[in-house]
């Protein structure tokens, strides 16, 4: 990711070779750099410019373009056009140099494969800070390029302390500097900050999962494993959820990381090797909210908009076909662990067909 500071930088150094003065603006017609300040008129004209279809166009003394950082540049004065292409073009190549550098980067720091030497240089380099608190956060997109997602992010939410790739067709990962003394209440809300933003900049869904918060960059390793294990635990058993956190997934975590055949066994003795057919999903609603509402069976109607009677009759229906109460703490808290195996097992085997 380009700096700020590097592409004035930039910027300047051409203006002080053509004369041409030249503007970098994000899509929202807010300056990012510039060699001659900001200029309410061009900012209007820039919004006007990236709502357009076009990717460059001419008015007047104003040449404009459309950048893979998903930015405008904007040249003004003699010779504009030609600077203006020129710029661009350099733009955008030292762009692709230093995001193949943070994506390799990033990459070593998540597999923890980088020496502690050539951590404290390169996080100088990235413009990183090595000490102070940070979240690691895993976005999955339905889109299918990254790098559009990962431009509306940068514009919206990634600071220059941060750092953001993609590591495979569908993940991005953003290691995020944290501010707020309430850490995880400041990631939560980063995450669903990736979600409305996604939704509203570029329409599409995301799932995010986050860590735990690190004190320091060395941690990056483990605070991603901690948000893939998130991630992958959402997709098995909170498919409606689109933010989790690793903290909130506790007895998921355990059954996830059961090998399967341990498993299969424990269901296999559970039921004397013939599984019940009262599973579905009007079964697994009901056992949720019996737990969120601490077994009462009428609260528990209440929220399912059904008759109390209805639900006894539910639950009635369970025990015979299992054996187990949801009325009693012990036998609820088993049939949950029964059907989150279940599920899971039924999860790896379909992710193997």
């Amino acid at each position: 990711m380009i700096t700020n500071k590097t592409l004035k930088d930039t910027l300047d150094g051409i203006k002080k070779i053509s004369k041409v003065d030249l503007f970098v603006y994000d899509l929202s017609g807010k300056i990012v750099a510039s060699t001659d300040g900001e200029d309410d008129k061009i900012s209007d004209a820039v919004i006007k410019f990236a709502k357009s279809k076009k990717s460059d166009d001419e008015q007047s003394s104003l040449c404009f373009y459309k950048l893979a950082t998903g930015q405008i540049l904007v040249s003004k004065g003699k010779d504009a056009k030609i600077v203006g292409e020129m710029t661009a073009f350099q733009i955008e190549k030292l762009s692709s140099t230093e995001s193949s550098d943070e994506n390799e980067f990033l990459k070593k720091l998540i597999s923890n494969d980088i020496m502690p030497a050539d951590l404290k240089n390169q996080t100088k380099q990235m413009g990183v800070e090595v000490k102070g608190k940070k979240c690691v956060f895993i976005i999955e997109s339905e889109h299918e390029q990254n790098g559009i997602v990962i431009e509306a992010l940068k514009n919206a939410l990634v600071e220059d302390t941060d750092l953001i790739s993609d590591v495979d067709d569908k993940n991005i990962v953003l290691v995020k500097e944290l501010v707020d003394t309430k850490d995880l209440d400041e990631a939560s809300s980063i995450a669903y900050s990736i979600v409305d933003m996604l939704n509203t900049e570029i329409m599409q869904n995301a799932r995010v999962a986050y860590s735990l918060v690190i004190s320091n960059i060395k941690e990056t390793a483990s605070a991603y494993n901690e948000a893939r294990i998130a991630l992958d635990v959402a997709k098995i058993f909170r498919a409606e959820e689109q933010v989790v956190s690793y903290k909130e997934i506790g007895i998921e975590k355990l059954i996830y990381q059961m090998p399967l055949d341990t498993c299969r066994e424990y269901l296999n003795d559970v039921f004397d090797g013939e599984m019940p057919e009262v599973f579905d999903n009007e079964t697994a609603v009901t056992v949720e909210k019996m737990f969120e509402n601490n077994l009462n069976i009428s609260e528990a109607a209440r929220q399912l908009f059904i008759h109390r009677n209805t639900l006894v009759y539910r639950v009635d229906k369970i025990k015979k076909s299992t054996g187990f109460d949801l009325r009693e703490f012990e036998d609820a808290m088993m049939f949950k662990v029964v059907m989150m195996m279940k599920k899971y097992i039924e999860f790896m085997d379909e992710m193997e067909k």
